[in-house]
């Protein structure tokens, strides 16, 4: 079974905005965005699971642009 390579939030909210081209304004906030609830250790009061819920649909939709580009049959 091949190992599954783990991004950090910082990682994925670099590669989020250059597979973009969206720079936003407040990174604490995207990377609170795309780690999940379970992952966090500070921050216990914040609830973003909306944002991290809108985060997992575009990544998704930023991998399935990149493979549709990469095998367009």
């Amino acid at each position: 079974m091949a190992a599954t390579k783990r991004l950090t939030a910082d990682a994925l909210a670099k590669a989020l905005m250059e597979r973009t081209g969206h720079a936003f304004a407040d990174h604490q906030r995207l990377q609170r965005a795309l780690t999940h609830a379970s992952a966090r250790s500070s921050h216990a009061g914040v609830d973003y699971e909306r944002f991290e819920f809108l985060g997992d649909r575009v990544l998704g939709l930023v991998v399935a642009d990149m493979l549709l580009a990469t095998y367009p049959d």
